[in-house]
């Protein structure tokens, strides 16, 4: 679920890209401005793509889904990238698996195709993961889901279930996110936001709202969880005149009781809490608990763009990380420079401690 945090969270970023010498992580902290270096052997070769609880989900080099715990050094595997309905192992004669076979669409009828690792990133492997409950509390006993491929499809796996279930193949989804409640939510490109409800053995899905806009120029958007339960919609524009960066932020909050009565109305104050966007699952500090160099009626945000994923040259250049105040209508940096240069892999908020 989105986390309702007591403390800001820190930003997670590699400090290997550029010095292979150097291959520890950083956590830096805005509220005051302190970082502090780590290194653990189980992040090496690992990209970020999803954060909650103090847990991180990292993909290993064959693109297969892991959570772990930086503190406790705990591990759990999530249902194998092999289990996608797109998704087959090329194995070698010694048994290793080196490639992957994809379907080019979800037909039954399509071929599989022959595809690297590297491109398996891009074309069908998970973007973002969440989870509903607490793993250090409720052990295995929580739903995942996964936003996976180019064409953004939902995968969710059942507590102990050993595979990933596609739902509705014909969407296309911008964001996923499990409320206060326990209520998997989730934002389609065609800006409608869907509900997961979990039944035995079956998903049952129900549109909570219809879209409530229909341009296509929204290059991210986001669902947040005000500390009041209120569902966000954050809507990040950016420019390309080289890489891409922030230039427009518009937010809308989701009123109303029923799906007849649901609507969206535009958002001009946050009332002091600041929210914390990105591979993670969205993270919301009440008014009371911003302090330091955290500013009120903010959102802070992390760069995930996947152009990275191909090339050194475009993993060199600085992150998109920054802060966009709803108050004065203004964008800024929020991290130091060379935190902004630690591109690859993704940087992510995370919590320093597991929140109960």
């Amino acid at each position: 679920m989105a986390n309702i945090g007591t403390r800001a969270p820190s930003l997670l970023t590699a400090c290997n890209h550029h010095d292979n010498e150097n291959s520890g992580f950083t956590l830096y902290n805005i509220s005051n401005k302190l970082h502090l270096e780590f290194d653990h052997t189980f992040l090496h070769e690992k990209l970020f793509i999803g954060s909650q609880y103090g847990w991180l989900t990292v993909l290993d080099l064959h693109c297969e889904p892991t959570l772990f715990n930086p503190l406790t050094g705990e591990s759990i595997s999530l249902p194998s990238i092999t289990t996608l309905p797109r998704v087959r192992p090329n194995h070698s004669v010694s048994g290793d698996i080196v490639s992957y076979f994809f379907r080019t669409t979800y037909r039954p009828e399509s071929l599989f195709e022959d595809c690297a690792f590297e491109d398996c990133l891009i074309e069908v492997t998970f973007k973002k993961v969440l989870i509903s409950s607490n793993p250090s509390t409720f052990s295995s006993k929580f739903f995942a889901a996964a936003l996976v491929g180019f064409n953004s499809k939902l995968v969710v796996s059942r507590p102990g279930e050993s595979r990933w279930n596609l739902l509705r193949e014909e969407e296309r989804y911008m964001d996923i996110m499990f409320c206060q409640d326990g209520k998997l939510i989730c934002l389609t490109d065609k800006r409608a936001i869907l509900e997961v409800e979990f039944k035995d053995d079956n998903f049952v899905i129900t549109e909570m709202v219809a879209p409530f806009v229909k341009d296509n120029t929204d290059f991210n958007m986001y669902l947040a969880e005000d500390c009041a339960g209120r569902v966000l919609i954050i809507i990040r524009r950016y420019n390309f005149t080289t890489m891409p960066e922030t230039n427009d932020v518009k937010v809308f909050r989701l009123i109303g009781c029923s799906r007849k009565e649901n609507k969206w109305e535009s958002v001009k104050s946050l009332d002091g809490q600041a929210i914390f966007v990105g591979t993670n699952a969205p993270i919301s500090l009440s008014k009371q608990d911003v302090c330091g160099d955290i500013k009120e009626d903010t959102i802070y945000f992390t760069d995930e763009w996947w152009g990275y994923m191909v090339g050194d040259e475009e993993r060199r250049s600085p992150r998109d990380i920054c802060a966009y105040n709803l108050i004065s209508n203004s964008i800024e940096p929020c991290c130091p420079y060379d935190h902004k240069q630690c591109t690859w892999p993704l940087p992510v908020w995370v919590h320093l401690l597991n929140p109960k």
